[in-house]
C-alpha cells in the first residue's frame, strides 16, 4: 500500500510521503525495542552498557562506532584456573581496541572543554619502546657501523642530515628502540645500493689482518626491516624528525631501485612529517631549546627542498615546499664548516626553480591563461645566465660536492633548454648560445670535461641520481644530432657532437659498474645517431688531452 501511494502521488507529495515513511519506521523501531536482547553488539558488550539489539544500535549511532556482532559469546558457568590464565593473556594482548572504544564514548563529553590542538613538538623523539620488538640477528651493530662509516665519508657532504654522535648512540638501542632501528636499517639500505663506497674492514690490534668484512644484508631485506620496525611505532600520532629522516632514506632507496611510486610516496611522507612538526616555519625554531635538533631539522628542510625540486623536474611531480625557512648558518669553528658552503650553493641552484616554473614544466598542454614568467624568453635567457655564473668557485669543495654541483648545474641548463624547445623559443642558428637549438652540445662537452677532472669515486658517491642527470644531457644531445647530420665533425682543433656523445655513453657505462638502468636506452639513441654499434667496452677517447681542451676549460669549470 505504501509503495502504490508513492507511485501515484505528485513529486512534491512523494517527498512528504518518503519522510513520513522514514518517521513511521523510526517510531516503529523505537516502539518495538525489546526489553531484553539475546546478544549485545560488540562495542556495547566491551563497554558493558545496555544494547537495544538493533543494527546499528542506538549507542553505536550516537558514538559513531561500527556496530558488529562478530564476537563469539563466552560460555557460562564456572571458570577454572586454566581459563583464567587465558582470559588474563587476552586482556594483556588486546587492550587497545577495548580502551579505544571506551575513550570514544567519553570523547563527545570532553570535546567542548578540551584545549586547542597544537602541533607535536619536534623536541620529543617519539621513541616508543615496545617489549615485543626484536631486531634481526642479521642486522648487527657491526653492520650498522660499517654502513654509517660509508655514509659519513661519502654521503654526508651531500645530505648532512644526521648527527654522528647521536646516530652512533642509536646503535646501542637496536634491540629496544624500533624507531632508531628503522632509521639505521633505512640508512644502511641506501648504502647497500652503492657497495663500492663501503670501506675495507678495519682490523683491531687483537684481530687478524685478514679480518673479513661484515656480511651486508640485501637492500630488500633492510627495507623490509625498516617497515617491520615502523609497525611498532604510531607514526600518525607520534611523529619526530627521526621519522622524517627515515622516510627520506626510504625514498632514496626506492629511487635508486627505480620504484618511482614508492619513492614519491616516502618523499611526500617525509615532507608531511616535517610540516606536521611545523619545521618548515621559522617561528618553530624559536621554541626549540636543543641546538643540535634545530640545526639538523633546518638542514632536513633544505635537503627535502632540493630533493623535491629535482624529483619534480625528473618525474613531473608538483611542489609542496616553498622557501619559507632561513638558510643554515656556517660556523667557521664547526666540523661541518668545509661542507656547508657547497650545500648552500646547491640550495641556490634550485631556488631559481619555483612553483611557476615547475607547473609550466609539468604542463602537457599550452596554457590558456595569461603567459607566465616561466614562458617569457627574456626570463629564461636570464635564468640560463644565472646558472652559468651561479657557482663562482668549487675548487675548495670535496670531490663529491664538486661532482654534484657541476653536473646539477649542467643538467638544469638542459632542463631550461627543453622548456624553451617545448615553447618554440629557440634560435636555429648554429651557435652555442643558451637560446640556440644546438646548446646541448656545449653542455654535454662540459659534462665530459667534468668527468675527466674528477675521479669516478666522486660520481659513485652521488649514486644513481647523478647518472640520471648525465643520461638526460646525453639524450638531449642525441636528440639534437638525430635532427640532421652533425654540422661540426671532429677535426684537429674541434671535438664534434658524435665524439662528445660517445664520451657521455662511456661515463654512464663505466660508473657504478655499468649497472645504470637506462644504459641500454642511451646505447640505442647513440646507435641511431652513429649508425653503428657502440662497443660496451669503449676505451676513453684521447682526443681531449691531445687537443689540450681539458687544460683550456679547466679554469672555466672549476674557478
Amino acid at each position: 500500500m505504501t509503495f502504490s501511494l508513492i507511485s501515484f502521488t505528485s513529486s512534491r507529495s512523494l517527498v512528504v510521503s518518503v519522510i513520513c515513511i522514514m518517521s513511521q519506521e523510526s517510531n516503529f523501531r523505537a516502539s518495538k525495542r525489546p526489553s531484553k536482547v539475546r546478544q549485545a553488539c560488540d562495542p556495547c558488550r566491551s563497554r558493558k552498557i545496555r544494547c537495544d539489539g538493533c543494527w546499528p544500535c542506538a549507542n553505536c549511532q550516537e558514538t559513531i562506532l561500527e556496530c558488529t556482532y562478530v564476537a563469539v559469546p563466552k560460555k557460562t558457568g564456572p571458570k577454572g584456573p586454566r581459563h583464567a590464565r587465558r582470559s588474563l593473556h587476552r586482556r594483556q594482548t588486546v587492550p587497545v581496541a577495548v580502551h579505544h572504544d571506551a575513550n570514544r564514548q567519553t570523547g563527545d563529553e570532553t570535546r567542548t572543554r578540551a584545549p586547542p590542538v597544537t602541533p607535536p613538538s619536534p623536541v620529543h623523539t617519539a621513541d616508543q619502546r615496545d617489549d615485543r620488538f626484536q631486531h634481526s640477528p642479521l642486522v648487527s651493530a657491526d653492520v650498522i657501523k660499517w654502513c654509517l662509516d660509508a655514509f659519513f665519508r661519502h654521503k654526508y657532504p651531500l645530505t648532512p642530515i644526521l648527527h654522528r654522535q647521536q646516530v652512533e648512540e642509536c646503535t646501542k638501542d637496536l634491540s629496544t628502540s624500533a624507531e632508531k632501528y628503522g632509521l639505521m636499517t633505512a640508512c644502511s639500505a641506501v648504502i647497500s645500493l652503492s657497495p663500492e663506497i663501503l670501506p675495507p674492514p678495519n682490523p683491531t690490534p687483537l684481530s687478524s689482518p685478514d679480518t673479513l668484512a661484515p656480511v651486508l644484508p640485501t637492500t630488500e631485506f633492510l627495507i623490509s626491516e625498516t617497515l617491520r620496525a615502523r609497525r611498532y611505532c604510531d607514526l600518525a600520532e607520534h611523529q619526530s624528525l627521526l621519522h622524517a629522516q627515515t622516510s627520506f632514506f626510504l625514498f632514496s632507496a626506492f629511487f635508486c631501485m627505480d620504484n618511482d611510486n614508492a619513492a614519491w610516496f616516502y618523499l611526500r611522507e617525509s615532507i608531511t612529517i616535517l610540516q606536521t612538526l611545523r619545521l618548515h616555519e621559522e617561528a618553530t625554531y624559536n621554541d626549540i631549546t636543543d641546538p643540535v635538533l634545530a640545526t639538523y631539522a633546518r638542514r632536513m628542510f633544505w635537503v627535502l627542498f632540493i630533493t623535491e625540486r629535482a624529483y619534480a623536474l625528473q618525474r613531473h611531480r608538483p611542489l609542496t615546499l616553498q622557501s619559507t625557512l632561513g638558510l643554515p648558518t656556517v660556523d667557521p669553528l664547526s666540523a661541518d664548516a668545509a661542507i656547508l658552503p657547497g650545500f648552500l650553493d646547491l640550495i641556490s641552484l634550485f631556488r631559481h626553480f619555483d612553483t611557476d616554473f615547475i607547473a609550466t614544466w609539468n604542463s602537457s598542454t599550452p596554457s590558456t591563461t595569461s603567459p607566465s614568467e616561466a614562458t617569457d624568453p627574456e626570463h629564461l635567457s636570464k635564468l640560463q645566465t644565472v646558472l652559468k655564473y651561479a657557482i663562482p668557485s668549487v675548487s675548495n669543495y670535496s670531490e663529491m660536492q664538486q661532482a654534484d654541483l657541476l653536473i646539477s648545474r649542467q643538467w638544469l641548463k638542459v632542463i631550461v633548454w627543453k622548456l624553451c624547445v617545448s615553447k618554440t623559443l629557440l634560435s636555429i642558428l648554429d651557435s652555442e648560445d643558451s637560446m640556440s637549438l644546438s646548446y646541448p652540445t656545449a653542455v654535454a662537452r662540459d659534462v665530459v670535461l667534468i668527468s675527466r677532472l674528477l675521479p669516478t669515486k666522486a660520481f659513485e658517491a652521488n649514486g644513481v641520481g647523478i647518472l640520471e642527470k648525465v643520461f638526460d644531457v646525453g639524450c638531449s644531445l642525441a636528440d639534437l644530432i638525430s635532427l640532421g647530420p652533425a654540422t661540426n665533425q671532429w677535426s684537429a682543433m674541434h671535438v664534434g657532437q658524435i665524439d662528445i656523445l660517445m664520451e657521455i655513453v662511456r661515463i654512464v657505462d663505466t660508473t657504478l659498474g655499468g649497472s645504470y638502468r637506462h644504459l641500454d636506452m642511451l646505447y640505442h639513441k647513440a646507435n641511431y645517431c652513429l649508425l653503428m654499434n657502440v662497443d660496451r667496452n669503449l676505451a676513453p677517447a684521447g682526443c681531449l688531452e691531445e687537443n689540450g681542451l681539458e687544460e683550456i676549460l679547466e679554469e672555466e669549470i672549476l674557478e
